[in-house]
Parts: C-alpha cells; structure tokens; sequence
C-alpha cells in the first residue's frame, strides 16, 4: 500500500467532465421563486376518498419488509393505502382502485413501498401512467423500470414511452419518495384538443428522472381512451403489492392577472428613490401597454418607474418576485411588498407578500441601474398557493441568459476521491472526502470524525459550486439518490451526553492496489482502520473496521443510529423507519440502545467488525 495526502490525492485521481446538454440553473435562475404549494391530504384513515374500491384494496398502520421479501408484512391500524395482492388477481380487470378526487394541472407528492419482484404504477386522470416496479441494480431502465412513462399501445405493438434518465429506486422494502408535476391537456372552445399532457417534471427520491415529457395519448391499459381536461388518479392494483403514505396533492391552477392603465417614466440617471428621481425631467415618458425593462435605452445608470392597476381574481395571499440589476421597489395600495433593495440579474429574485381582495388595486414599480458590470434586463411575477407563476412582463423585458454547465466529476475504471464541502443536515462541512466508484455506489466521509455523510448510488459528484466560475459556496453534491447518515464517529461511548469529537484524531488514510481509501485514526488510546468497498452485488457498500490499542475491550462500535432500528432476520436490520438496511452476519447479535432520544445498533470492539449498508 502506498500512502498519499489529500493534496496528491486530489491532484492525481480528479477528472473532470462538463456537459454541454445538461445543465444546471441554480446560479442563474430566470424563474419567480414558488410559493409553497397547499398541498391537501388525501387521509388514509378509510377508503373513503375513492371509488367503490376493490376488496385486495386495504386501509393499514405499519408495514415492514426486508429487500430479499416477496411480500410485505403488515399490521392493523390506519395511515397506509396497501394493495393486498395475490396471484389470483394478477392481470385481472377490477382491481385499480380509483380516486374521487378529479384533477388537472397538479402537483403529487407521496411515498411508497414495494416487495421484492413487484410491480405498480400511478395514473394520472387515469390515463397517463408512472411506472412503480422492483428495478433494484438496473444499470440502464427502460420506461418499463421505476419511474418510467410507460409506452402507448396500439395494433398490438407498444411505441413511444420514456426511460428515466436515470435509477434513481432503492432497495425493495424501503420507503421511498415520487413528486410529479403534470400539466393535464388542453381543448378549444369545440373540445378539439390543442394541447397533449405533459410531465413538468417526475422526481424520485429527489432526484429529476423526467423533465417536460410530452404524452401524446394515455399510456397502455388506461381507464378511459379519449383525453379531457380532468379526470381522477388511479393507482394500479393487479401487478404486484404496493403501500402507500403520506400522499399529498396540490392543484396547479392558472392565474389570470391583468395589468391596464400603465404609466412609465424613464431618467437616464441613477437615484435611490423616485422623489430623487423626480427632480429632473424624465428623459421619456406615458403610456405602455406592458411591463417592458427595454423602455430604459441605457445599458446603465438609469431609473425606470411604472405605475398602473393590477387586478386579481380572487381574495387570497399573493407572492410577488422581482428581478433585475440594482436597486427596486415594488408597491400595492401604498403597501411596501417588495422592500427597497439591491440585487443583481444571476441572484435569487426579491421577493413579497401580500393579502388581495379580488379586484383592481394600485401598484407602482421603481429600479435603479447603478452599475455596469451587469446587463440590464426586469421580470416581475406573480403567484398564489396552488397557482403557477403568471409573467407580468413582456418575454423580452428579460434578457436570455447562458445557464451554468454541469462540472461533473465521474468515476470511471478507477475510484474517484475529490475533497470538498459539502451540506450535511443542513450544515456546511469543511472536511468531507466524497468516494466514488466504477461500480456506479458511492459514498461521503466526514474526516472531522470518521463517520460517513451520505450513501448514494448512480452518477457520483456535482462539482459545479467547486469548480464554475469562482466556485464561491465551494461545496459539492451527489448526483444520485442521497440517503443522509448520522455522520457520527463508531467508536460508541455509552456515557456521552452528546456527540463529540473531543477524544478524535484524524490520522490519514492509504489507498489500496484498488484504489479505495482505508481511513485511520485515533479515539483515546484506541486505534481506528475503516474501509468502505462496494459489496459483489453491486447493490451495497461493505464497512470494515479494525480497532486495536488500549482500552478497546471497553468500548461499542455503533454501525447505525436512528429514530428506530427493526431487526428483519438473518441479521438484516431495517433503520430508521426503513431508510435503508445494515446486515451483519447471520451468528453475529448487535444490541440496540437508546442514545439522545435515538436508537442505536451496536457492537462490542473486537478486533474486526463489518457489516453492510445496503439500500
């Protein structure tokens, strides 16, 4: 084995690839920052939100399941929507339990458990379906795999469908979370459709797997052939078992706000308020029929101010966001809603609130452009709860601008070792090794106290804040679907009243002939090795830690920390209400403990220990 520091290390292992397809809008977003969306519940205390629902259909309060169970065990209560599906009813009609709720534009937010070997899907109105299906390990899915949009049908012969852009599914008997955006069709005044569904987005386990899907018709198997402005949700039922909770939907309507009797006027001048400005004749002046920033024919020092009515549709909160180069202001009804404020087109918008009685109402707009090293340009939106942002602006009032490239770092014939910050528990962490494989599962190290940050398995490392331009919040990111660890150090001392890194020294770490890191360090007069490598199957990672020295017989190993641990069998442990699996040999019996208010899985020190995290 040979020894290197970090600086080597990251020197010597770093490749880097940009993208010239994929993009990231985080530094330069051009859209209206959303307002939460209302999202109502559908309550899984009875049946009672849907049609009629088939007799395999139940209401439950707990399910478990370890990743090698074909079934899912399951406990009385309510909370839950499961499918108790059996072989009798596989591919037989009457067996999609259907909603009430008829819905368009929405937004649905849920999470789902599936056994071994499974098989569902979510239909929105009914006639455009998500795949749900047991895809655990697919290096390359299909639109048949978890997440996809399942193909049309027609003469017997499938066409269209779309693949997710990548596997973003865990392991069989774990929650894992789905949010869709879907824009419902649109028809004319005749009922002729001008418009096909789309997918805004499908993410799963926060990861985007599709984005702007267009579906020209309703996927294989819907409840209806024809399309319609809405129609209610149906879940499939005679595939395989589901469990559903938590399963939340917002209506996405369209916002109608007009603007009428709009005045501008135009100094080319920079001032901080308009009773500055007004000091002066305007360089132009009157009437517009929009809200236009190119009204200000300076590329810098200038002030532009609008006044006018704006009318609204009903009586509700609205979210105003404003963005341009400098200062500005927004007013409703003499109301300040976007305070006086600097900003700068590639930062976030300023944003207000307001509460609006439905009708027409004053505002009165100001910007002052006071530099040049940034172009001119305006975007005012408006948005309320369960609305989609409404443009106020006309589209050229705001400039097009060049998104920030994916900075991506790959790991490809060896593992990949890049050292950063990165955001943990919502914390900035300075000393973070992020480890990447070939074999597509990585994983995040906190150096500070030898505990692993995240564990996530696809594409490795977004570098884009590390390495794009100044690099400023110099943190990075997994690419993939991120399950969060305690992060905390495994010696375990029962006697803690808090976590500590008091009695932690960090001591390196070597590269093997394979290139992983083995981490080393000190804890009292104990010595610590870790070594984390991908498992055979390529499904898990294994950990193996070798602890000598003084004082070892004294002290636990903790392998895994949460709300609950929930022994399976065969030495598979499920932690944190099913977040992800730890599995120890099937003779090897850990204890679990209370910590702070958690649960902890731990092991006396001998000198070896491992076990696998799998997901």
């Amino acid at each position: 084995m040979s020894k290197f520091t970090l600086t080597q290390t990251l020197a010597m292992r770093m490749k880097i690839s940009f993208f010239s397809l994929l993009f990231l809008c985080v530094l330069f977003s051009t859209q209206a920052q959303k307002v939460k969306p209302r999202f109502k519940e559908l309550s899984f205390k009875s049946l009672e939100h849907f049609q009629d629902a088939p007799s395999n259909w139940k209401i439950i309060g707990a399910v478990l399941s370890g990743y090698a169970d074909t079934t899912l065990n399951t406990a009385k209560g309510n909370g839950i929507l499961f499918n108790d599906f059996t072989n009798s009813i596989k591919y037989q009609p009457g067996h999609h339990i259907v909603s009430k709720l008829q819905h368009g534009d929405v937004l649905l937010d849920f999470d789902f458990m599936i056994p071994k070997g499974s098989n569902s899907g979510i239909y929105l109105q009914s006639r455009y379906e998500v795949q749900i299906n047991d895809s655990w390990g697919v290096r390359l899915p299909t639109f048949s795999d978890m997440g996809g949009i399942y193909e049309r049908w027609k003469n017997e012969k499938g066409y269209e469908g779309s693949a997710p852009l990548t596997n973003a599914g865990f392991a069989p008997g774990l929650w894992q979370h789905m949010e869709i955006s879907f824009q419902a069709p649109r028809f004319d005044a005749n009922g002729k459709k001008i418009t096909s569904a789309k997918f805004n987005y499908v993410r799963l386990n926060g990861v985007t797997i599709h984005e702007n899907i267009i579906v020209s018709g309703p996927t294989r198997s819907p409840a209806f052939e024809n399309e319609s402005a809405y129609g209610p949700l149906m879940i499939q039922g005679d595939h395989g078992q589901i469990a559903i909770k938590n399963f939340k939907y917002a209506p996405q309507d369209e916002l109608n706000v007009s603007l009428s009797d709009i005045q501008y006027a135009y100094f080319e001048k920079s001032a901080k308020t308009p009773e500055e400005a007004d000091k002066t004749k305007p360089t132009s002046a009157g009437k517009t029929n929009a809200l236009d920033g190119r009204l200000a024919s300076a590329r810098d020092k200038y002030f532009l101010q609008f006044e006018g009515k704006i009318n609204v549709p009903s009586k509700d909160t609205y979210t105003f966001s404003m963005l341009h180069t400098g200062d500005g202001s927004l007013e409703i009804d003499g109301k300040k809603v976007i305070e006086p404020n600097w900003t700068w087109i590639g930062a976030e918008p300023l944003t207000g609130n307001i509460d609006l009685d439905a009708g027409t109402h004053r505002f009165k707009i100001w910007i002052n452009k006071d530099v040049n090293w940034a172009p001119p340009g305006f975007s005012l939106y408006v948005e309320k709860p369960n609305s989609k942002a409404f443009a106020l602006h006309t589209p050229a009032s705001m400039p097009d601008r060049t998104p920030a490239p994916l900075v991506e770092v790959k790991a490809i014939g060896n593992p990949e070792i890049i050292r950063s910050f990165m955001y943990h528990n919502n914390k900035k962490l300075t000393h973070v090794l992020s480890v990447g494989d070939p074999s597509q599962i990585h994983y995040a190290y906190d150096l500070l106290q030898g505990g692993m940050l995240k564990i996530w398995k696809g594409n490795f490392l977004n570098a884009t804040d590390m390495w794009y331009e100044r690099g400023e919040p110099q943190t990075s990111a997994p690419l993939g679907a991120s399950i969060d660890l305690v992060g905390n150090c495994p010696v375990y001392d029962k006697t803690a009243t808090k976590d500590s890194i008091a009695d932690y020294q960090y001591k390196g770490y070597e590269i093997s002939a394979k290139g992983h890191p083995t981490f080393k360090y000190q804890f009292k007069k104990i010595s610590v090795e870790d070594q984390i490598v991908p498992n055979e199957s390529g499904r898990g990672l294994i950990r193996t830690l070798s602890v000598t020295g003084e004082g070892k017989d004294k002290v636990w190993i903790r392998i895994a920390q949460g709300s609950n641990i929930t022994p399976l069998g065969n030495g598979i442990y499920a932690v944190d209400d099913q977040k992800y699996f730890v599995q120890v040999g099937s003779s090897v019996y850990p204890n679990i403990e209370t910590y702070l208010d958690q649960r902890v899985l731990i092991l006396p020190a001998k000198e070896k220990i491992q076990y696998q995290l799998i997901w």
